[in-house]
């Protein structure tokens, strides 16, 4: 038995199918069913019942999984201390984040990174708070960085900053416009199924319950159809602040508060790299600057 029958038969599982697994392990699925049949022979025992497109793990495929988690954790804190001992972050940092951080929070933050770090290659996911969560739990991506609470309890989560956001409409707008009525927000089903969006939980707690009239998974296009004069939006404050100053927003309800963490996301049990670490550290300080 070898390390890497080990591997192939801990994803496969992970997975819960070879099919799966090909994808993550970038290898042919023949070549992993052959390494898992190996690994079964040399043990003595059957730790799959292949099914047809899924995998269930035997009474013995549990117990061998489990301690697979314990070793392949291991085997990542070994290479994340290796890491670390490097005098210098270089190399890639894979990370995935919503598309306001990318967007307004990230490119000033990121410059001064990378003159501090200069050997370093970021490598950017961005989308919906699920896509980066599968990009996390199938490793293409270290961690993410948003707003939702993931639904899987397969991550540990961490607030990275406590975010500020204002609910604001168009300025041209007349106060009696029924335009100011319509609420721009975010399409219920990019979510998940056990609570609201963060904007919803923020708009209850302060007693209120607009119906969303305009539905968009995209932040920057919340602030630019407010803009337009296409209703109202609670945005975060990092995205709207200039445009309040310009007198091109106003704030609605301005005696109310309204405030969400931004979250770290990685998988349980995952130790990051030197150059995550050393990003992370840097973000949390740009955003208590900002």
């Amino acid at each position: 038995m070898e390390l890497s029958h080990l591997k192939y038969f801990y994803i496969v599982a992970r997975e819960q199918g070879f099919t799966k697994a090909s994808k993550v392990l970038r290898v042919q699925q023949p070549a992993i069913s052959k390494m898992v049949r190996q690994l079964e022979e040399s043990l003595g025992v059957v730790l799959l019942e292949r099914q047809r497109r899924q995998v269930r793990l035997t009474k013995a495929g549990e117990e061998v999984f489990k301690r697979c988690e314990s070793i392949f954790d291991s085997v990542e804190q070994i290479v994340s201390f290796s890491q670390n001992e490097l005098k210098e972050c270089s190399g890639p940092l894979k990370f995935g984040a919503s598309d306001s951080v990318v967007s307004h929070l990230l490119p000033k933050m990121m410059k001064k990174f990378l003159a501090q770090h200069p050997k370093v290659r970021p490598v950017i996911f961005t989308g919906t708070s699920n896509s980066i969560c599968n990009e996390i739990q199938e490793g293409r991506i270290e961690f993410g960085l948003f707003f939702t609470v993931p639904e899987s309890g397969q991550f540990d989560v961490a607030t990275v900053a406590d975010v500020p956001f204002r609910f604001v409409v168009s300025s041209k707008l007349p106060k009696t416009s029924p335009s100011r009525n319509v609420f721009i927000g975010s399409r219920e089903v990019d979510y998940p199924k056990i609570r609201s969006f963060p904007v919803m939980e923020m708009l209850r707690d302060q007693g209120m319950n607009p119906e969303v009239m305009i539905a968009c998974n995209n932040l920057d296009a919340h602030r630019n159809m407010a803009l337009e004069g296409l209703g109202s939006a609670l945005l975060p404050a990092f995205m709207v602040d200039r445009d309040i100053e310009r007198n091109r927003l106003e704030v609605l309800y301005p005696k109310k508060s309204f405030q969400y963490p931004l979250k770290r996301v990685v998988r349980r049990g995952k130790v990051l790299s030197r150059n995550a670490e050393t990003f992370l550290q840097a973000f949390i300080e740009s955003c208590k600057e900002a």
